[in-house]
């Protein structure tokens, strides 16, 4: 956390207003400019002192609530350590004047309590100027990081659009259709209507940021139907996804991108089928897995891959995807958004659910 420049108030301002403070008090001690010179070089040691006990206290508050969503605690808890800071220095600094019978004044409970509350009207008007300043670099930086936020999520809503028709599937998916027509008419019905569906699908969803497990889940089911026509045998299927996470919310063609990815990469066969591993386990994700099966040809990065999705997700201002290759399983565990966190991320990017 950086400090504050106050550099032009330790210099300048303190020193001044301690000795314009200590005029005051100059009749009292009948005019004696030594002691005028003591109590103000003591005056500016103590109040520099204070300034900065202030200032590391602002700063460990500061680290702790940062976000422009955590001004009121953080103005409470900065402001509650002011109060006490200033009113135990003001206390010590009498008490050890009078304890050494220095003090050009009589002290007694009067005394204490206005110059502790001196103490605290300089303290908190100089703390209420520096939250003010800090306020308002936060929340430039709030509508900057905004307008970010949406130009990522415009950019990948058209990144979303271009790859929406991919046309090697839609060719697979055709020729599959093909095959169908000639050997049995229902099944290419039904075919066509889960073709259908994925499209439908697939069109919606570029135009939202984030849709519930459930959505992505109905999608996969017609997805699902296309990927084993396809490849019959050669693709095998573990799902295990509890119903308790259903309404939980992640970006959509989360699925997508992730079965796409293994069946790009790895080798499909009869007798060495690829088994795709859909869970929800207790930490509140949804994990992907695959056993590595790796084309011998290279297969080069396809735009809207894994790259494009842990994008989405920075975005989105949610936890990235956790990616684990340990040679024989492909792991991706993608995190679940809650509803609340849904909505604050969403007011913030203002961007609307639907």
């Amino acid at each position: 956390m950086e400090r504050p420049n106050d550099v032009w108030l330790r210099a300048i301002c303190i020193p001044l207003i301690i000795l314009m403070a200590n005029l005051l008090y100059l009749e009292d001690s009948h005019y004696n400019l030594v002691a005028y010179a003591f109590w103000s070089a003591v005056g500016i040691a103590y109040a520099l002192l204070m300034w900065e006990i202030t200032i590391r206290w602002l700063l460990f508050v500061r680290r702790r609530y940062t976000g422009i969503g955590q001004t009121r605690r953080r103005v409470l808890i900065t402001f509650g350590g002011y109060f006490v800071i200033t009113s135990s220095l003001q206390a010590l600094i009498i008490w050890l004047a009078d304890l050494t019978n220095l003090a050009a004044i009589a002290i007694n409970w009067t005394v204490y309590a206005r110059l502790i509350a001196v103490g605290l009207v300089c303290v908190l008007f100089v703390g209420a100027f520096y939250e003010l300043i800090y306020y308002i670099q936060k929340y430039r930086e709030a509508v900057q990081e905004s307008e970010a936020i949406k130009k990522v999520g415009l950019q990948t809503q058209y990144d979303n659009l271009k790859n929406q028709v991919n046309p090697h599937f839609l060719f697979n998916s055709l020729n599959s259709l093909s095959a169908l027509i000639t050997e049995d008419r229902g099944r290419a019905g039904l075919f066509l209507d889960e073709l259908s569906s994925v499209y439908r699908y697939l069109l919606q969803a570029g135009q939202r940021p984030l849709v519930t497990l459930d959505e992505e889940m109905t999608f996969l089911q017609a997805y699902r139907y296309l990927l084993d026509t396809r490849f019959g045998e050669s693709l095998r299927w573990e799902i295990n996804v509890g119903e308790q996470y259903l309404d939980q919310w992640l970006p959509p063609l989360s699925l997508q991108t992730l079965i796409e990815n293994a069946l790009r990469h790895n080798v499909l066969l009869p007798d060495k089928p690829l088994t795709l591993h859909l869970a929800t386990p207790a930490n509140g994700s949804l994990v992907v897995c695959n056993g590595i099966q790796r084309k011998r040809a290279v297969v080069f990065a396809q735009q809207g891959g894994l790259s494009l999705l842990a994008a989405r997700y920075e975005s989105l201002q949610l936890p990235p995807p956790l990616i684990t290759d340990n040679g024989q399983q492909f792991v991706v565990s993608l995190p679940l958004a809650q509803k609340e966190q849904v909505l604050d991320t969403l007011s913030l990017t203002n961007v609307p659910m639907k």
